[in-house]
């Protein structure tokens, strides 16, 4: 029930603390959360761009040993500490990849992907073949990683719907696949898939509205239920749809006030 916003301060103490004690796996997927959770929160792109950045050359640094080397010498004295260690090195990769694509939707909603490669900033960490996004898609489906492969296709259809390529954002919607334990962004992907829908069931209203408006009903019924959950997060959310919702049905009093509230 707490507000997104909240969250960020809280994930870079945890940060800190979980390096101290040598969990480095569970300090990045902090740190890489609260990269993610400052987009969700409507933190300035520059700030989001620089923390991202800077989560990136602290992997590396940590990767090749040149901070944190206490976290090595406490391993050697400490046998629960020592099994995280030395399993880091794959949570390094595997967190660096997704902060990667992260930050280049941050970059393309800035404009200054021409002139920033993510990748080539981890390539201290990364296998070399993965030199841009598309080479980490080819290998997030040849090795499985539903984790990565679930964020790039969220953030190709966040940046897709942001840019009103609306027939990318709905190719992405109908890749991507809820997981048993939600995380937030499946959370936001209902979200995007929604207004996906009631966008094209205005547009294609000739063709077949049908599939459209129950794509849109379903992302309706989910914010339902979390708006209940929490009115801070999710009420205005909730409201966009319903706004999106009569526009498509041409009930447009009702859809001017859900606009104005939401």
């Amino acid at each position: 029930k707490e507000p997104i916003q909240a969250s960020c301060d809280a994930l870079c103490k945890t940060h800190q603390d979980l390096l101290m004690v040598g969990d480095v796996q569970e300090a990045f997927i902090a740190s890489f959360n609260h990269c993610r959770q400052m987009l969700f929160a409507g933190i300035d792109l520059d700030a989001v761009d620089k923390h991202c950045a800077s989560t990136t050359l602290e992997m590396v640094s940590v990767h090749l040993g040149v901070i944190y080397p206490n976290i090595c010498m406490t391993a050697s004295h400490n046998l629960h500490v020592a099994p995280m260690v030395t399993q880091t090195k794959f949570a390094q990769v595997h967190g660096n990849l997704s902060n990667s694509s992260h930050h280049l939707l941050i970059l393309k909603l800035i404009g200054s992907n021409s002139t920033k490669n993510p990748f080539e900033a981890s390539k201290g960490v990364l296998n070399e073949e993965i030199r841009n996004e598309d080479d980490l898609l080819q290998h997030a489906v040849s090795t499985g990683e539903s984790g990565i492969l679930q964020a790039i296709r969220f953030n190709r259809l966040f940046l897709a719907y942001w840019f009103k390529r609306y027939e990318e954002a709905a190719e992405m919607a109908a890749l991507y696949k809820a997981r048993a334990v939600m995380p937030l962004i499946d959370i936001y992907h209902a979200f995007y898939e929604g207004l996906t829908a009631f966008h094209f069931a205005r547009e294609l209203s000739k063709e077949n509205p049908k599939k459209w408006f129950q794509l849109g009903g379903k992302s309706l019924s989910c914010f339902k239920t979390w708006a209940m959950h929490s009115t801070w997060n999710w009420s205005n959310k909730l409201l966009l749809l319903e706004a999106e919702y009569y526009f498509s049905i041409g009930e447009m009093e009702k859809a001017e006030e859900k606009y104005y509230l939401a």
